[in-house]
């Protein structure tokens, strides 16, 4: 997993349908010249976007891109305050689309539109699943702006689980997901005596969706 998100996944995400959003988005809203959009609502675009990918490389590339947006989206509503340099290191396309004003859409679809249309052998990437999510609290922890960071995961994973994005369920995969990261939660990672957890006070309710709702 590691390997291919390392080597292959820059490359391959380059595939993909973008849509640039207005002006006023990039400038006013958003604030980032840069910015793209894609998939559209439920990831529309899925089938163009999954032929340019090997079927041998998709169930890795869904967990990647669904662990990228996921990140900036945490990003962008848990930690306002330090997006800003987030973006700089970390120009991650956005999951959604952008008309008078930018929408965000839930990144567990990225998960279910494959499955859904058949793109993907859902056991292959059922088998992927453990390394994937230990693969992606590990890469949580290199980012270390400050002590509430994703340096732990334990808070990413419960301020993630609380979102109501998390309430999303079509498909085995995002049910299998699901049910891979309580059984990371529960595993003895940390020395005793060691909170494993943020204070519950300093998780938000709410959505990922301050930026524009989930569709």
């Amino acid at each position: 997993m590691r390997d291919y998100f390392l080597e292959k996944f820059p490359i391959q995400l380059q595939g993909l349908k973008y849509q640039q959003p207005h002006r006023v988005v990039r400038q006013h809203i958003l604030r980032d010249e840069a910015v793209v959009f894609f998939g559209g609502r439920d990831w529309t675009s899925v089938s163009d976007d999954l032929s340019k990918i090997p079927s041998e490389d998709r169930p890795p590339f869904i967990l990647s891109l669904f662990m990228v947006v996921l990140a900036d989206q945490w990003w962008y509503y848990y930690r306002p305050n330090l997006y800003d340099l987030w973006r700089k290191e970390n120009s991650i396309p956005k999951f959604g689309w952008s008309g008078l004003g930018p929408h965000n859409e839930n990144p567990f679809k990225l998960l279910w539109a494959p499955e859904k249309a058949g793109l993907v052998v859902v056991d292959d990437v059922l088998a992927l699943l453990p390394h994937f999510v230990l693969f992606m609290f590990w890469k949580a922890q290199q980012f270390r702006y400050d002590d509430l960071m994703w340096r732990d995961s334990l808070f990413c994973f419960e301020s993630i689980k609380r979102d109501r994005a998390y309430q999303f369920s079509q498909g085995r995969i995002v049910h299998a997901l699901k049910k891979e990261l309580d059984a990371f939660r529960k595993e003895p990672f940390f020395p005793a005596g060691r909170s494993r957890l943020a204070p519950i006070d300093t998780l938000r309710e709410g959505g990922f969706d301050a930026i524009g709702p989930w569709g």
